[in-house]
């Protein structure tokens, strides 16, 4: 009788959950049919008469009309929508991006021939969650307007922050062409959470016509907001329900905003937040029902001390502050075995790569297992991480101060909105300051993030206090400084041998990544095994958590699952390596013959990733006659290749960070043949930004090929493009360079 109820339990169950789903789809579908009615009747001239005139065919898309539709609404005036109504204390806000674009090429047109977009999204909360309505129409050049028909199943995702991706193919879509489509997202929440912030950017990769905004904003909320590098300020009204924002903006130029640009500093932009009643923070309050404009920087400085202060309480829960007694614990077994302690200057790195080995690298029973490469992604909560580090370095005497930086990405001064635009480093106050920022699995103790590379900062006292009578001077501001070229460098020394049949490349290759550069590659390559037993050793912990349940009757099982799981790792490095071949040369493996890791690079005091790597490739080698034409600028990998559009340049340039590329490439020539065209690989480009410098001698049976190509600053004026273009168009052109194995 016990499983006939439960498996009528269970029928009824799977029944309901049908109908639940049916009925669902069918609010779906009723929403979107409505939606899109609404959508394409929007009273806006620039969609219902495109202008067509003074159209720029040398790019490869024009934005005739753009427009942002943002509502949040009260209760009073939510319509009808996909979640249908909810009690008054609910936030519901929408947001609709609509874009008409002028296709003028091919590029263009592989663009926009497919959308991919989240069609439904589970959020932060059991109740909140989002869906996504989409409509495209395709216009031809007599005027006929075609609708592209929408699969409209409606994705529903269980787990919480899962996200399903859709795809809409676009067909019939040809150059010449108008695609006019929208995506509206609509979303419900609690009062108690918060608005997504809201972002106009003035500008894009190709030109605009004509952007608008519209925001309806119910009176129930308070607003901030922000126009930042020139952004004309909205034009605001009132209505029944709240305030009203307008914008109209025309003309705007095309700008290489995918290419060494901080849009947040560089384009014309509004930001916005909007909060449930009213907001108050630190120094800055706003009511609700009314805005603020551009809020001082010393109110959002003050805000963000004391976000600082916050958070360093905040690492006194009982959650994180296991972190910090592990720490400490971990300090005294160190202590205790080695029979000394630790110097003073010492004790911040060990407290950092402790914190870090807290973080990321323990195991315990209940722990998810997962070690493959997947693991490698890990990132910490910056704030609460180094509120960690301070509060254990403080209960070991060594005081400590937050630095507030801007990232060079996000908005400048006198442009911030909120404190989260700073972001926190904490500074050590020894005589040589130690700087710690945010952690991840693969991150050192003392190196700035390149995005705070060059900013000003603000150095706060209050996690680490009043001034003590020995505590070195306190600087109310630090310069965060530049890192040189040659800290960040991709080194590559490769010997290559031809195959008895003249087909293959066999190539030995050693790869050296430093600083900015290094830790991707550890993400792609490293396998937890390996770096867990390096640092659980250097930081002396004296058992493993393998060791650890091996021992233990209860988890022994656990133990030999592990096992297989660090088995199933290491076949998956393998493909691992076969990638990453792939992604320097362009071409993939025949065969990975071998692949080492020589140096793992887990701290500043040996910093460089070291890798071996031992395969062949294929296709670097023509047959010409008795001859073989050996395309040997390959072997420096893909070079940045600019589109016609972005060749011209007014405007700065930020790039990721000063870095080298170096290739030390040996040919063996093989026997009866000589090397001929190796004078022709040489070049010599070297100015203000950088530099590609190529030299080439034949010794006996070795061509000897050395390669550099230097970016060396991490900003360049726009003045300064010409001499950037000839350094990058010097790789591009060495791609293509050859030399002739000759019969002798």
């Amino acid at each position: 009788m016990r499983v006939l109820y439960l498996t009528l339990f269970f029928l009824l169950s799977s029944v309901l959950l049908f109908a639940q789903k049916k009925k669902d789809l069918e609010r779906y579908n009723e929403r979107a049919v409505s939606a899109r009615t609404d959508v394409w009747a929007w009273d806006i001239k620039a969609f219902k008469q495109p202008d067509l005139t003074n159209i720029d065919t040398t790019q490869s898309a024009v934005i005739l009309a753009k427009h942002i539709d943002v509502k949040v609404s009260s209760s009073k005036k939510l319509k009808a929508s996909v979640f249908g109504f909810y009690v008054q204390r609910d936030i519901f806000y929408a947001t609709t991006v609509r874009e008409m674009v002028k296709i003028n090429d091919k590029v263009a047109l592989d663009e926009y021939s497919q959308f991919s977009f989240k069609k439904f999204r589970q959020l932060n909360g059991f109740r909140a969650k989002a869906t996504t309505i989409i409509g495209v129409r395709i216009i031809k050049a007599d005027g006929t307007r075609k609708e592209v028909k929408v699969d409209e199943e409606m994705v529903t995702e269980q787990e919480e922050n899962k996200q399903q991706k859709s795809k809409l193919a676009i067909p019939d879509l040809q150059v010449g062409d108008i695609i006019d489509y929208f995506v509206l997202v609509e979303e419900m929440k609690d009062a108690s959470g918060s608005i997504d912030q809201q972002i106009f950017v003035l500008g894009d990769e190709k030109p605009i016509k004509q952007l608008s905004v519209h925001c309806e904003i119910s009176d129930k909320y308070a607003i901030r907001y922000t126009t930042a590098n020139g952004a004309p300020d909205f034009k605001i009204s009132k209505d029944e329900d709240g305030n009203v924002f307008d914008l109209l903006v025309r003309n705007i130029p095309a700008l290489p905003t995918q290419l060494w640009m901080s849009p947040y500093r560089q384009v014309a932009n509004i930001r916005m937040n909007v909060n449930y009643g009213r907001y108050v923070y630190g120094d800055i309050e706003v009511p609700a029902g009314s805005y603020r404009k551009n809020p001082l920087d010393g109110e959002i400085v003050s805000g963000a001390r004391l976000g600082a202060l916050g958070n360093y309480r905040y690492a006194g829960t009982p959650g994180p502050v296991s972190y910090v007694d592990g720490v400490r614990d971990m300090i005294k077994i160190y202590q205790r075995d080695r029979g000394s302690k630790l110097p003073k200057d010492s004790i911040p790195y060990y407290v950092y790569y402790a914190m870090r080995y807290m973080a990321f690298f323990r195991v315990f029973p209940d722990s998810k297992i997962n070690v493959g490469l997947s693991r490698n992604q890990n990132d910490s909560d910056n704030r609460l991480f180094i509120s960690l580090v301070a509060r254990t370095l403080r209960e070991l005497d060594i005081r400590s101060d937050v630095v507030l930086v801007t990232n060079k990405y996000g908005p400048a001064d006198g442009e911030l909105l909120e404190p989260t635009d700073f972001e926190y480093v904490l500074k050590t106050r020894t005589e040589n300051p130690v700087y710690i920022t945010s952690a991840s699995v693969f991150t050192h103790c003392n190196i700035f993030s390149a995005a705070h590379e060059g900013q000003n900062a603000i150095v706060t006292n209050e996690v680490g206090g009043p001034q003590k009578r020995d505590d070195p001077p306190f600087a109310t501001r630090v310069k965060i400084p530049f890192s040189e070229a040659s800290k960040n460098s991709h080194l590559e020394k490769l010997d290559i041998t031809l195959d008895n049949n003249m087909e293959q490349l066999v190539v030995d290759r050693t790869t050296t990544l430093r600083g900015a550069l290094r830790e991707d590659g550890q993400k792609d390559l490293l396998l937890f095994e390996d770096y867990y037993e390096e640092e659980r050793q250097a930081l002396g912990i004296r058992e493993s958590f393998m060791e650890k349940f091996a021992d233990s009757r209860r988890n022994k099982a656990l133990a030999e699952e592990y096992t297989n799981a660090f088995a199933q790792a290491r076949k998956d490095q393998k493909e691992a390596f076969n990638s990453e071949v792939k992604s320097q040369f362009d071409a993939a493996p025949k065969e990975l013959k071998s692949y080492k890791i020589r140096n793992m690079g887990m701290r500043h005091t040996n910093p460089d990733f070291v890798y071996d790597t031992k395969f062949t490739l294929d296709g670097f080698l023509k047959k010409a006659g008795s001859n073989y034409i050996f395309d040997v600028g390959r072997l420096i990998g893909g070079q940045l290749t600019l589109k016609q559009n972005q060749r011209e340049r007014k405007v700065d340039m930020y790039e990721p960070f000063a870095r080298s590329f170096e290739h030390e490439i040996i040919i063996n020539i093989p026997a009866g043949y000589k090397v001929e065209g190796a004078e022709k690989l040489v070049r010599n480009v070297d100015n203000t930004c950088g530099s590609f410098i190529v030299s080439s001698t034949v010794e006996g049976n070795k061509l000897h090929v050395s390669v550099k190509k230097i970016y060396k600053h991490a900003f360049e004026k726009a003045e300064s493009w010409s001499s950037m273009l000839e350094m990058v168009d010097a790789a591009v052109d060495f791609l293509g360079q050859k030399v002739l194995l000759k019969k002798a």
